[in-house]
């Protein structure tokens, strides 16, 4: 960027005699105090001894250099190496296996790496190289490879460099040699000062966008060379547009006089702080503080300006991104007003976001019932729905029906009308409803003969409607046959049988037949796995019921969704089936294989069988309304898709869920919250809450109750654990290389899945459906996991103080 100094000065001294230096003078960014300079002198130090480096007027304390040996056997250059190390007070570590090398390095990250590469029988230390390298790809570390002395021709060092080796020793006993090596190694190769300066040059700018004031940096002629976040807020524009752009010409408001200008100020070079008008992108006018700060170079010029803006009155787009602190304990009033409050503090920005955000407010402004108003609300409409390129086309399907049905099909326009859907499924259940009895009477005591769960499954499946409902326990009790006896107790409760004109018969059937081709070998995606998300499913659809969003059928169709969603799963991601160029990946072009397969492998086994065929009573248009939502269901769990699927989720909630008052909340009868819901019963709202069904049954096991959180979370870190080995056995991509079996913490995982993607998405999911007892307990887990970090952690310092004792010369303090 510039505005920093360009030189880092060392000091050796010990550590508890380190002197600051004095305050560097203000003349320019090119000036170094004296007392910054690095001494000409070695001075030896002892094992607590660090560098006290200075960056700018920023202190921070860099340990001595750090040095990991990797020697199959001990011999005299081990110890000339250790001996050498220790006369340097340089902390060693001393590994004998390729094993334990990876496992310190991973711990550890050593400053210098030197591997004996003389005697290969031990390892192979180009391949033990290059999986350092692999590992760490941006780390600060070098490597040296350690070679046998040449009698004949010098061998070239093109094979090491390649290998990932910063350069070759020769082998040398001579204790004196090794140390000469270690000191010029650590005065002029090292290269973990300047890894310190860029962390810092990171902590600075992380600093930068979380401060209260927007922030931006320009050169000498006025363009931008930094902007925090809180400026492309203030502003409406984003980094992208204004970086090396003369950007101040356009937050000018108009008729603006010269001397109302930064430009004007700037030019004095000196401080200058006063008001100043600027035009955001979207042409509102707000007022800001606004502060100039000069960097003067050596030629006291200006070489670079700092401004620094914060808005002083009216209220502006960027105050409602801020987030707000929700009360999610007390009286049910204040927790659900929070809630709901929620869906308008949103902060997941992207460009659309932003343009339906100004709408809103725009909209708000104009008032209600006039032209511009309910403009405003179709355009909305129009840019909320997935089809944003679809053509719309009602009234040539009057005048010119050939062009409409052409049209559709080059679309694929194959959704119907969801108010047609609702009387065609009416129809259809009225007109069989005698016969789904009679057949049902006749074929319950072939299913209880084909199936017949034992007293204690019985008892269990009691529980099926409660969240702390525990499918393990059932696999367990089942021989991991769960996905019948849950999915057949579920649909009942749904009236799914009745309603789709099957039997108990065909029902089991077809459960079993689904069951069968989930892969019972899978350590994570087998029926287990789709029996706790049909449950999870259900356990919303219930929690939905008093809102009355959702039909029967769409109730079913999540119910099937959540069965078949993941229906002959490899154990193996989407990205690997790309990579080895599988057949899935080649027939679904790359595109949301797994999601596709799933979907079509689903409908395939359905339409396998008539004794297993659940949808074959379904008139036409009913079936294809089904059909249709089942697969957009298992789409919407394709987890590329995920903040796509939650920012539409959330701005559909800003835009239907108003705030109520506490009167409102009083006058409501059994806790039902429709009365606060308008504009959500749309054909594509309601898709839009399907999926969000879906996707959070999908991966609620982390807010399930903490053992079986803790179960989950192993059996899907065991899966990403084969799929890693398995890219490392078939030389591939490694998609996920921090899931490796012997490096990988899973609590560390788990807590981190859980802040990327879960807990904004369950809060929400939370101020829609209000079920605290979900929200609470991934919240609970979170914190167990982030425990249980520090408690492995602890186990691993204490392991390794063991290790590091006296008794065990392995390892040098």
């Amino acid at each position: 960027m510039g505005c920093a100094p360009s030189a880092v000065n060392v000091s050796r001294k010990p550590a508890s005699k380190v002197v600051a230096p004095e305050e560097p003078q203000t003349k320019g960014e090119g000036d170094q105090s004296e007392g910054g300079r690095e001494p000409s002198d070695l001075q030896l130090i002892s094992k607590e001894a660090d560098y006290s480096m200075f960056y700018g007027k920023m202190k921070f304390r860099s340990n001595s250099m750090t040095i990991l040996l990797v020697f199959g056997k001990e011999d005299a250059q081990c110890e000339a190496f250790r001996k050498a190390a220790d006369k340097g007070n340089y902390q060693t570590t001393l590994t004998k296996t390729p094993e334990s090398a990876i496992e310190s390095f991973a711990e550890n990250q050593q400053d210098l790496v030197i591997i004996d590469c003389r005697h290969s029988k031990h390892f192979d230390a180009v391949k033990l190289c290059k999986t350092l390298k692999e590992r760490h790809p941006r780390g600060h570390s070098r490597f040296l490879a350690l070679t046998n002395k040449c009698d004949k021709d010098e061998p070239s060092v093109l094979p090491l460099l390649n290998a990932g080796f910063s350069r070759r020793l020769v082998e040398n006993t001579n204790i004196t040699s090794c140390y000469n090596e270690l000191l010029s190694i650590d005065h002029s190769e090292l290269e973990y000062r300047s890894h310190q300066q860029v962390q810092t040059s990171a902590a600075m700018y992380h600093a930068l966008n979380h401060v209260s004031e927007s922030i931006e940096i320009t050169d000498s002629k006025f363009r931008t060379e930094f902007v925090n976040r809180l400026w492309e807020k203030q502003t409406g524009y984003s980094s992208k547009e204004v970086i090396g752009t003369e950007f101040q010409d356009k937050l000018q408001v108009d008729n603006c006089n010269e001397e109302q200008t930064l430009v004007y100020h700037a030019k004095k070079n000196q401080i200058w702080e006063g008001q100043q008008s600027i035009r955001r992108k979207n042409g509102d006018i707000i007022r800001c503080k606004c502060r100039i700060i000069p960097m003067m170079s050596n030629s006291n010029t200006a070489s670079r300006y700092i401004l620094v803006r914060q808005t002083v009155d009216g209220y502006s787009q960027w105050d409602r991104l801020k987030d707000i602190d929700s009360k999610t304990h007390g009286m049910m009033y204040q927790r659900r007003k929070d809630s709901i409050t929620r869906f308008h503090t949103m902060t997941i920005e992207t460009p659309l976001s932003r343009v339906i955000n100004m709408l809103y407010e725009a909209q708000t402004s104009s008032g209600t019932g006039n032209i511009v108003h309910s403009a405003l609300e179709k355009v909305l409409d129009i840019l909320q729905s997935t089809e944003l390129f679809s053509p719309h086309i009602h009234q040539v399907k009057e005048e010119d029906p050939l062009t409409s049905d052409y049209v559709d099909g080059l679309c694929d326009r194959t959704a119907i009308n969801s108010q047609t859907n609702r009387q065609i499924y009416g129809q259809k259940s009225s007109i069989s409803s005698s016969s789904s009895k009679l057949q049902v009477g006749v074929a319950s005591k072939q299913s209880l003969s084909m199936y017949k769960p034992s007293a204690e499954v019985q008892s269990l499946l009691q529980g099926n409607a409660t969240w702390s409902f525990d499918i393990i326990q059932l696999e367990s009790l089942t021989n991991k046959n769960v996905l019948v006896p849950l999915g057949i107790k579920i649909f009942e409760r749904f009236g799914a049988m009745e309603l789709l004109g099957i039997d108990e018969h065909v029902m089991a059937s077809w459960l079993k037949l689904i069951s069968d081709n989930y892969h019972s070998g899978n350590p994570y995606h087998n029926a287990t796995h789709a029996a706790d998300v049909l449950q999870a499913t259900a356990y919303f659809l219930d929690k939905m019921r008093p809102k009355k969003l959702l039909d029967a059928q769409e109730e079913i169709a999540a119910l099937i969704a959540a069965v078949i969603h993941d229906v002959d799963h490899p154990a193996r991601s989407s990205s690997f089936l790309v990579n080895t160029k599988n057949d899935l990946a080649i027939l679904y072009n790359d595109i949301a294989v797994l999601e596709n397969h799933h979907a079509a492998k689903g409908f395939q086994l359905t339409h396998k069988s008539d004794n297993s065929n659940i949808l074959k009573n379904l008139d036409r248009e009913v079936y294809e309304s089904l059909r249709h939502n089942v697969i957009d269901m298992v789409l919407a769990t394709e987890m590329a898709k995920h903040f796509e699927h939650l920012q539409k989720f959330i701005h559909l909630c800003a835009a239907n869920i108003k705030p109520v008052s506490e009167d409102d909340l009083e006058k409501k009868s059994g806790g039902s919250s429709s009365a606060m819901e308008s504009g959500l019963d749309s054909p594509e709202n309601r898709r839009q809450i399907l999926r969000m069904v879906i996707k959070c049954a999908d991966v609620s096991n982390p807010a399930r109750d903490t053992h079986l959180a803790d179960r989950w979370a192993r059996r899907i870190a065991e899966e990403y654990f084969q799929q890693t080995e398995d890219e490392h056995r078939k030389n591939l991509p490694v998609m996920m290389p921090h899931f490796d079996r012997n490096t990988c913490s899973i609590p560390h995982s788990q807590y981190k899945f859980m802040e990327v993607f879960l807990l904004s998405m369950f809060e929400h999911w939370d101020g829609f459906l209000d079920i605290p007892e979900v929200y609470e307990q991934l919240q609970k887990n979170y914190k167990y996991w982030k425990d249980v970090e520090i408690q492995e952690k602890q186990e691993k310092q204490n392991a390794v103080a063991t290790e590091t004792s006296p008794a065990t010369p392995a390892v040098l303090s």
